[in-house]
């Protein structure tokens, strides 16, 4: 009895470890390679984005908090308490490491000029977090509400449901930071 409690906390440890280094994966392509390029490729980090340039006296952590209370809300009434008690901790979470960042590391500019190697490490990190945070059973929110509220209500699965959202998001950048951009959320959201 005893070696399964022990079992059992350290598995409970390891899985809360893996999530939360999944979220920093995630919290380090938004901020350092998604933000300053304006890459809004989709998702909540890409709705955050696109408001904080429309109202620049807040930052994107400040609205991925805002954005994710609001999901959590909707999840909650369409979904239920059990759909969304598991994506919470990871929705607050990702939101806070994003803003801490935004004050320990603040970027003015992209770290080179190189926009298609930001690019990559925008895709990259974030795929890397994403892939733990998926492997451990998790997920980190967002968007993937309104997939699931889309999927539950309508015949729209929740992979073509979140490739819409993420896809109206990108072409909105388009048209707000340029065709250049708006190329680049495209193949980022692509790939």
């Amino acid at each position: 009895m005893e070696a399964a409690k022990k079992i059992f906390t350290r598995a409970h440890i390891i899985w809360f470890l893996l999530l939360n280094f999944g979220l920093v994966l995630l919290a380090a392509g938004i901020h350092f390679f998604k933000s300053p390029n304006n890459f809004a490729m989709g998702g909540t980090s890409g709705i955050s984005i696109i408001a904080a340039t429309l109202l620049p006296h807040m930052d994107v952590g400040t609205f991925m908090f805002i954005i994710n209370g609001v999901l959590i809300v909707l999840g909650l009434v369409f979904l239920g308490r059990a759909v969304i008690g598991a994506t919470l901790y990871s929705s607050v979470a990702l939101s806070f490491y994003v803003w801490v960042l935004e004050r320990a590391v603040p970027m003015a500019r992209p770290f080179t000029d190189d926009t298609f190697l930001e690019l990559c490490y925008a895709v990259i990190l974030p795929a890397a977090g994403s892939a733990i945070i998926f492997n451990i059973g998790a997920s980190s929110g967002g968007t993937d509400i309104i997939a699931m509220i889309l999927s539950k209500y309508t015949s729209l699965e929740i992979g073509k449901a979140l490739l819409v959202s993420d896809f109206c998001i990108a072409l909105f950048a388009g048209g707000l930071y340029g065709v250049r951009t708006g190329l680049y959320c495209v193949l980022g959201l692509l790939a």
